[in-house]
């Protein structure tokens, strides 16, 4: 009896580092939350190389709001500067590696991994009966 393959994707881990992604970034800062999540669409995020190998990258900085990279990665030192800011506000700092470590995408990973490993697993399966 052949095993149904299904198509395993990425694109639900990417969904959901890019809306845990722009609900942590700041509220008060004009459109950055709204350019977040319509510039980080799967197609974008995710990068395959020639080796097969997958990387997804959350964009906290893209275009139309590359002042989200001073929400990001604060710097500076004295008044005036996102250091400052950073004392004020620290739960919207470091929103994007934040959304990394939030559980809703490890619990993504994890389902993503998961299914991978069942995949293989029915391959090799597959593959001994026809040998």
């Amino acid at each position: 009896m052949p095993v149904k393959r299904q198509p395993l994707s990425l694109k639900n881990v990417a969904k959901t580092i890019r809306n845990v992604g722009s609900k942590l970034a700041p509220r008060d800062t004009g459109n950055l939350r709204n350019v977040l999540r319509s510039y980080n669409t799967p197609e974008r995020m995710i990068r395959t190389d020639k080796n097969g190998n997958s990387k997804v990258t959350f964009f906290f900085a893209p275009p139309g709001a590359r002042y989200g990279k001073f929400w990001n990665k604060p710097f500076g030192k004295g008044s005036g500067t996102t250091a400052t800011l950073r004392r004020r506000y620290p739960e919207h700092f470091d929103y994007g590696e934040r959304a990394y470590q939030a559980p809703e995408v490890k619990k993504a990973v994890q389902v993503y991994v998961k299914d991978l490993g069942k995949q293989i697993a029915t391959d090799l399966r597959q593959s001994f009966r026809t040998a």
